[in-house]
């Protein structure tokens, strides 16, 4: 997500840091990028209908980097699609009849799903793999495990009326929280001042993105 060559154009006005130099601050998490990278881990699994978890325990990793650095997070789902959006929507999923119900799909992933099986059946599997986490779908229903398993641990959870970016947006400007996490450089040109990009399993270090401040973790 995001606008392609952005990042690349205000590297100049990075600088790097630590994530407990922002010990006590509030900061507002893209849930939805720790989501799919969550569903990266286990795509395999979720492209073939097997129970996992792996994208919730991805979540709460990353959520305990943020805790034991003294941070508080605040997880921020989307919502609805825009309208704005429909078309393109529209044109990228097909309807199909399958166990007596309409089901809508998305055409690219059914047909990315599909080579990942026959990859797999070659013995092909790390290219198998690949071709899984390509269209591997963070569903709705992902969503609520992640937000149950942030309320058990007590960290607010919102669900943005729309896509995520304008809530992160908001809350930066009314001053509720002091950092942002999400891996769309959007943010930048929201004016947001404290935007941190890309979350590591052994993060520390993070580099600062001009007035946005968008960190990532080394």
């Amino acid at each position: 997500m995001g606008i392609t060559g952005l990042l690349p154009f205000v590297k100049n006005s990075c600088r790097a840091a630590n994530i407990k130099d922002f010990s006590g601050a509030s900061v507002a998490v893209d849930a939805y990028s720790w989501l799919h990278k969550g569903a990266f881990s286990c795509a395999e699994k979720l492209v073939k209908g097997e129970k996992t978890d792996g994208y919730v325990y991805y979540c709460i990793k990353q959520l305990n980097l943020l805790l034991e650095a003294g941070l508080k997070p605040i997880m921020i789902f989307d919502g609805c699609n825009l309208s704005s959006k429909e078309g393109t929507e529209k044109k990228r999923r097909v309807c199909i009849f399958n166990d007596r119900n309409f089901k809508l799909i998305d055409l690219n992933r059914e047909k990315t799903r599909q080579r990942g099986k026959e990859l797999l059946c070659e013995g092909k599997v790390k290219e198998a793999r690949e071709c899984f986490q390509r269209c591997v779908d963070v569903t709705p229903e992902m969503a609520r495990e992640v937000i149950e398993a942030c309320r058990k641990k007590s960290i607010d959870c919102i669900v943005a009326p729309y896509e995520a970016d304008a809530q992160l947006a908001y809350l930066d400007k009314i001053g509720m929280v002091q950092l942002i996490i999400t891996e769309d450089s959007d943010l930048i040109l929201f004016g947001c001042k404290k935007n941190r990009e890309k979350v590591a399993d052994k993060a520390k270090n993070c580099s600062l993105n001009g007035k946005s401040k968008k960190l990532e973790y080394a």
